[in-house]
């Protein structure tokens, strides 16, 4: 049978940090401005930065213990 193969996936895991949640908007606490919208800034997961996964480390890849 031929046809479409998935392509692998890259091995990865969750950010135990942000649970994978990497960005978040959190309000500056200056009010809103003059059309109305709530002011925020963005924030990137520091561990991650911003991607929600880490990299598997070299001895979860070959079956290892970690």
């Amino acid at each position: 049978m031929t046809g479409h193969t998935p392509a692998p996936h890259a091995q990865a895991r969750i950010c135990p940090n942000c649970h994978g949640f990497a960005t978040a908007a959190i309000t500056s606490g200056l009010g809103r401005d003059h059309r109305g919208h709530l002011r925020t800034i963005t924030v990137d997961c520091p561990a991650c930065h911003g991607h929600g996964t880490t990299p598997l480390s070299a001895a979860q890849l070959t079956g290892g213990r970690a």
